[in-house]
């Protein structure tokens, strides 16, 4: 596993949660942000999206423009058009070589790997991440999944930019937490 922590390509978790860091209720998310899923596709498209059966499964279908890795136990799971890992060491490998196979060195160096979700993925993940790519919604949600706590003496953490939902009535802020240690 250490050498998931020199991983030739940055390892980022994304995510949207609520001030009580629910990310969800198992079947999808509490809230719906046009603005802040446009965000999401902007950052991710072109790069792989590591994330659970779960969370595969609630969203239905693969996310065109991206390399959909799907981290299952399930080892007859199978979906179209996805590529399927039964650990997280192996779907770092596939998305690394997802990236090698489909982009020349210039576009490389910009490339990431995204950690999607749902809740068992990010705890498996997050000691591997250098950044974290969050959109804090400003509400509290009555139970559902939650996203890890996190150390917050590890991060820098920058208030990107605050937003509000015109239909939501939601306010909602990104964040982006930078790895110090």
């Amino acid at each position: 596993m250490d050498r998931i922590l020199n991983n030739q390509y940055p390892i980022v978790c994304i995510v949207a949660l609520s001030e009580n860091n629910i990310i969800g209720d198992g079947t999808k998310l509490p809230w719906h942000l046009p603005e802040d899923l446009k965000r999401v596709k902007k950052m991710t498209i072109g790069n792989p999206l590591i994330m659970g059966r779960k969370t595969y499964n609630s969203i239905g279908r693969p996310l065109p423009g991206r390399a959909n890795i799907v981290l299952t136990r399930k080892i007859d799971w199978f979906a179209d058009d996805i590529i399927i890992a039964n650990s997280f060491y192996q779907s770092i490998q596939k998305a690394n070589s997802w990236i090698d196979k489909n982009f020349d060195n210039k576009e490389k160096k910009d490339k990431n790997i995204y950690i999607f979700g749902g809740s068992e993925i990010y705890k498996i993940a997050i000691r591997y991440c250098s950044k974290i790519e969050m959109t804090l919604v400003n509400t509290y949600i009555q139970g559902g999944i939650k996203f890890p706590k996190i150390k917050k003496k590890e991060w820098k953490i920058s208030c990107l930019e605050k937003k509000e939902d015109k239909v939501s009535n939601l306010s909602y802020s990104y964040w982006l937490y930078t790895r110090l240690v």
